[in-house]
């Protein structure tokens, strides 16, 4: 259920017709899985500073492509809200 809300972008209800249950039974348990993840997110993300070779960090025709911080900020933020 998790997966298919987060990767495939699908509401609530839709899942819920899916696996027969109820849209406040998947937000329960959508809400349970997450907070597991953000718990764990040191542990399952990886800093992308350490895996960018020096030759594409240093050449600005590639790093642009590379640069992760507004999604660091935004997962941040997540965490702090929850």
């Amino acid at each position: 259920m998790f997966l298919q809300i987060i990767g495939q972008n699908q509401r609530f209800h839709f899942i819920s017709g899916i696996y027969y249950r109820s849209v406040e039974t998947i937000h329960l348990y959508f809400r349970i899985v997450l907070k597991a993840v953000l718990k764990l997110y040191k542990h399952l993300i990886i800093d992308q500073r350490d895996t960018i070779p020096a030759e594409i960090m240093n050449n600005q025709r590639f790093y642009p492509y590379f640069k992760v911080w507004e999604q660091y900020q935004y997962f941040y933020s997540l965490i702090n809200y929850i």
